[in-house]
């Protein structure tokens, strides 16, 4: 992993450097022409005739029937309890939806063919949707599938004709899965009870159902910019990839000494104190604190509607390096937190 001092450099700089994206990237289709995995070098089978066209990033793919699918080759990316081999990991992708079909279809974009279970259960759990709007159940939401039951993030997506950037994380170690909408969070929840993810090692299906059969589960529309990593990206990472496009009017600006941290060093337990600098998040502003740890994973997140000038945070974190970040959705401002 890059040093907890980089990626604070980084921060501070104005985002995250580019090839700190190629970090754990085990899959990465730009969709630019073809379907070649750029980190394999493998190129995938066309199926149903996909077509390309001008996409958002170059070219992109098109779907346009429900027979039209690509999938990834096996084993290039396991999700699921480390115990078991598996590891984190995070799915990212643009999509952009033809109108007909997102009035009435379920849409499918990502789907795991096979899972690392006995022959008998051998079916993936890692499936990204958004369900169709006839649906009884949460209609026209962003919805996973990677516990043996469906991560609903109540997030309704009825827009077409528009590029949407989608992110999913999902965190074995920590139980805990969160999604991601033009890398905003919009759903973070833990594996209940003994629930956990499914070990996922087969192919992927881009595209389609994992069965092949059922048309109403189909994606119609442009598809561009897939990644695959076996990591779990932050909050900032997620963000610089939904901007790729040049929508840079949701991405916050960079700010440099905007908050202070006390005490700092802080020991475990002790709760930390903000103190911030209201001629750059003005008074009675919705801030959002995170903090993030030597691996890049989010370890904490509050929200605070009204913020007054100083914060006081209550953790239990273990003692190590830290970045906290501070955000307005306009402006972001990183200090390095030091717990003993």
């Amino acid at each position: 992993m890059k040093s907890i001092f980089t990626l604070f450099a980084f921060l501070l700089l104005g985002g995250l450097a580019a090839q700190d994206l190629e970090e754990g990237l085990v899959m990465h289709y730009p969709l630019d022409g073809n379907l070649t995995d750029t980190i394999s070098g493998e190129t995938a089978e066309n199926n149903g005739n996909l077509t390309f066209e001008a996409g958002l990033l170059g070219q992109a793919v098109r779907y346009f029937n429900q027979d039209a699918y690509f999938v990834t080759p096996a084993g290039k990316l396991q999700v699921g309890p480390e115990a078991d081999g598996g590891t984190a990991g995070t799915f990212a992708l643009f999509v952009n939806h033809r109108a007909a079909p997102l009035e009435t279809d379920r849409q499918n974009y990502i789907a795991q063919k096979n899972g690392c279970g006995p022959e008998d259960n051998n079916r993936g759990r890692v499936v990204l949707y958004r369900q169709n709007p006839n649906n009884e159940s949460d209609p026209d939401s962003l919805i996973s599938f990677i516990s043996g039951r469906p991560l609903r993030t109540n997030y309704k997506l009825d827009s077409a004709e528009t590029w949407i950037h989608l992110a999913l994380t999902v965190d074995p170690e920590m139980r805990e899965w969160a999604f991601y909408v033009d890398g905003q969070e919009t759903a973070r929840d833990t594996f209940t009870g003994t629930t956990q993810a499914e070990n996922s090692c087969g192919e992927f299906v881009i595209g389609h159902h994992l069965t092949f059969e059922n048309e109403t589960q189909t994606f119609d529309g442009l598809m561009d910019d897939l990644r695959f990593y076996n990591r779990v990206l932050t909050q900032e990472e997620i963000d610089l990839l939904a901007n790729q496009g040049g929508n840079t009017s949701t991405r916050p600006a960079i700010v440099a000494n905007s908050f202070a941290l006390a005490p700092n060093p802080v020991t475990t337990g002790e709760a930390i104190n903000l103190t911030i600098d209201r001629s750059v998040f003005a008074p009675g502003t919705s801030l959002q604190v995170n903090i993030t740890d030597l691996s890049g994973r989010t370890v904490l997140t509050r929200m605070y509607d009204r913020a007054a000038q100083r914060l006081s945070i209550d953790h239990a974190l273990q003692a190590g390096v830290y970045v906290v970040t501070l955000t307005d959705g306009q402006r972001m401002a990183a200090e390095r937190l030091v717990v003993r």
